[in-house]
């Protein structure tokens, strides 16, 4: 039993609160930094194009693995699907109504149907032994999708619909978008 005379009761309470108040800062804190390389491109054409960059790096570490690296495998993959998930809720809850708000319909609902293949490809991924020579096809095919995807998206998809908006206009889509990836960072 501590010895609580002498102070010692208030330097318990002390580094209680304080141990208290870090275990509430510490995951807005992660979220930060997790959503941080997109706020810092500051509009959300350039915030996408970020998250794009860095699925694609971690796809290509993935893609380089052997069959003898289960666990760098399942890690990589990890990594991959928390990545999209995030990027998928900030475009699903917030750049797709947009466009189809803007009567873009089929734009969007031709991208929100590629999510749902991307969510298949990850669960198919999970559900296979990573050792399994058939796991890095699929994969490689997911990454080949995936690509295509971000194509579209990058190349025309957004950069006319972005074009279409007035700045208060994209200044808010940017602002909103931030606040998604922030809710599940």
């Amino acid at each position: 039993m501590p010895n609580l005379s002498n102070g010692n009761f208030g330097r318990l309470a002390t580094g209680a609160a304080l141990g208290f108040a870090a275990g509430l800062a510490l995951p807005h804190a992660r979220k930060a930094v997790a959503q941080g390389p997109s706020i810092a491109a500051g509009d959300w054409v350039e915030a996408l194009k970020a998250e794009h960059r860095l699925v694609e790096k971690t796809f290509e570490m993935l893609l380089q693995t052997t069959e003898a690296e289960p666990v760098k495998r399942q890690m990589l993959l990890t990594k991959i699907a928390y990545a999209l998930t995030k990027h998928a809720v900030e475009e699903e809850n917030v750049i797709y109504p947009a466009m189809i708000e803007a009567g873009r319909e089929d734009q969007a609902r031709h991208l929100i149907e590629d999510h749902g293949d991307v969510k298949t490809f990850i669960y198919e991924l999970r559900r296979m032994p990573t050792e399994d020579p058939r796991w890095i096809e699929t994969a490689r095919r997911f990454f080949a999708d995936l690509q295509e995807h971000v194509r579209e998206e990058e190349d025309d998809i957004f950069p006319t619909f972005r074009a279409a908006l007035p700045d208060e206009e994209n200044a808010r889509l940017t602002r909103m978008m931030n606040w998604e990836g922030f809710k599940v960072a």
